[in-house]
């Protein structure tokens, strides 16, 4: 529920370009679930999904308090109703015309999304307003209650997630970024788009509604974009100087700026932390303050997230898993316990269609390679991540996962858990937590 708006119904149709049916009312909360009770006059947006018509859902809406409903379904209605031709596409265009004023910053890519933005809210709030995506509610309706989600602030940082072509140049038309962001170009949803060409093709759709720069990383084929009438800013991996681990973080330097340290053991998200730098400076934020807003970011949940176990180390990094991800994921595990054992539990890689079979050999070929102990595989591709490593133990009942983990390890080894968030690997973490003490 998002609470706090000053609309009337006559303002929302017409952003929406609808047809409304009844009364003018006044509104001041939004939501898409009819669940959830309003304590003010609210709208219910009815939203179709792939299982669901969210025309079904309006009676319970209303007898929550919603006091005008938007929907694409040519239905009677005992309150004010809103018809339109998508009720999503509507839902984004009210949050076109909601965000008024504020300066959206806005971050696309295979890899690093959230991270990025999460850095980048860190470094501004040191001085400046700004709200951003809750956790990674990135597509068509995520960012426009993202964008709906603003009060007063001066500053939103919104993360563009995408199954397809054309996702996020809409995004990016609701959005209206001051400035882009393209984290890293690679392989992530493959499986749907066909070919990197293509992946390249829908990340860089972010720029046709930019306004003032586009921040890239420093490649060849971004350099060649075409961007009239805004500034192409790269992010140079050569502005890193030393790089320093310690047990729980990284710290290094960009060129004059001394000790930045990051609450991180992965050492590629010194590369996001630098896409952070850069927006810091170009909001012209003191480099103190930038350095105060990096120390300060926290990575969210099942990202990297260091658990202890009874006496087992986790590294809990389960939220989702693409083959480039995966690959820095182990080698960072590698690089950073370089005194303890490691063992690695992974699960599918989804989303890399007709590539599938190939990456998850490659994947099980680089732990052959960098000496992982122990390699434990669940899913459909399990038996691919053991071809690679030439071993390892397939694991075929998920329940039992945590009990053949701990029954192969002990404390002397660190344990880096991660696979594609449909595979559900939180509950194993949950059920380690849970089971361990008995193994």
């Amino acid at each position: 529920m998002i609470e706090g708006l000053n609309y009337n119904s006559t303002d929302i149709s017409e952003a929406v370009n609808g047809k409304m049916v009844g009364e003018n009312v006044k509104i001041e909360a939004l939501t898409i679930n009819s669940k959830e009770k309003a304590s003010v006059s609210s709208c219910f947006f009815a939203i179709n999904g792939k299982n669901y018509n969210g025309a079904d859902y309006i009676e319970e809406a209303i007898s929550n308090g919603a006091r005008l409903i938007v929907t694409q379904e040519k239905i009677k209605c005992s309150v004010t109703t809103i018809y339109v031709d998508n009720a999503v596409k509507a839902l984004g265009q009210l949050a076109k015309k909601h965000k008024g004023s504020t300066k959206v910053i806005a971050i696309t890519g295979s890899n690093g999304k959230t991270t990025t933005k999460d850095m980048i809210i860190s470094v501004i709030k040191t001085s400046h307003s700004v709200c951003g995506t809750d956790k990674n509610l990135n597509n068509e309706i995520g960012v426009a209650l993202s964008l709906l989600s603003i009060k007063d602030e001066e500053f939103c940082v919104v993360e563009m997630g995408m199954r397809g072509l054309g996702e996020i140049e809409w995004l990016s038309y609701i959005a209206e970024p001051s400035i882009g962001i393209i984290t890293n170009c690679m392989s992530a949803h493959i499986g749907n788009l066909g070919s990197k060409k293509n992946i390249f093709k829908a990340k860089t759709e972010i720029i046709k509604y930019v306004k003032e720069y586009v921040v890239f990383p420093n490649e060849i084929r971004f350099r060649l974009l075409k961007c009239a009438g805004i500034k192409k800013i790269f992010a140079q991996t050569k502005m890193l100087k030393r790089i320093k681990r310690t047990e729980n973080s990284i710290i290094f330097d960009i060129k004059e700026t001394k000790n930045i340290k990051i609450n991180s053991i992965f050492k590629h998200d010194v590369n996001n932390a630098l896409f952070a730098y850069t927006i810091g400076k170009l909001l012209k934020i003191d480099d103190e303050l930038i350095k105060k807003g990096l120390s300060e970011f926290k990575k969210q949940h099942s990202r990297g997230e260091i658990i202890k176990v009874n006496s087992h180390l986790i590294v809990n990094d389960c939220y989702n898993a693409s083959y480039e991800s995966t690959k820095l994921a182990i080698i960072s595990i590698k690089q950073q316990f370089k005194n303890k054992k490691i063992a690695v539990l992974l699960g599918d890689m989804l989303e890399l269609g007709e590539k599938s079979k190939k990456m998850h050999r490659k994947i099980g070929s680089l732990c052959k390679k960098l000496k992982i102990d122990k390699f434990f595989a669940y899913g459909n591709y399990a038996k691919f991540y053991l071809k690679g490593f030439c071993g390892g133990i397939e694991i075929s009942d998920f329940d039992e996962i945590y009990k053949t983990v701990f029954s192969k390890i002990d404390d002397t080894y660190v344990l880096l858990v991660k696979a594609s968030n449909s595979m559900n690997f939180e509950k194993i973490i949950k059920l380690m937590r849970d089971k361990n003490d008995k193994y």
